[in-house]
């Protein structure tokens, strides 16, 4: 799953050929964009990468089937057990 920011419309893409439909339209700009996948070398680099994504997250506010909104509590939850942000995660809504 993929949420995508625009100046016109926030929205979560499934795959990235929906992505990419945005990025041709020049009277769009892409503001923010995640793919909801941990990434760094280090366990330091992951753990800020998680709470990053969190944290653009949090800005989120559109409509979610429940499937989505599940689908995406429980990523942060098990990313953030595993990364030790999981206690922060709980206290700023994120899971």
């Amino acid at each position: 799953m993929i949420y995508i920011k625009t100046n016109k419309e926030e929205k979560l893409c499934y795959r990235w050929e929906e992505v990419h439909n945005y990025t041709f339209s020049p009277e769009v700009e892409i503001i923010a964009i995640t793919d909801f996948k941990v990434r760094g070398k280090t366990y330091q680099e992951k753990q800020l990468s998680l709470r990053d994504q969190a944290i653009l997250w949090s800005y989120a506010d559109f409509p979610l089937s429940w499937g989505e909104a599940v689908w995406i509590a429980n990523y942060f939850y098990k990313n953030g057990k595993r990364y030790g942000l999981l206690k922060e995660f709980k206290e700023n809504g994120i899971c």
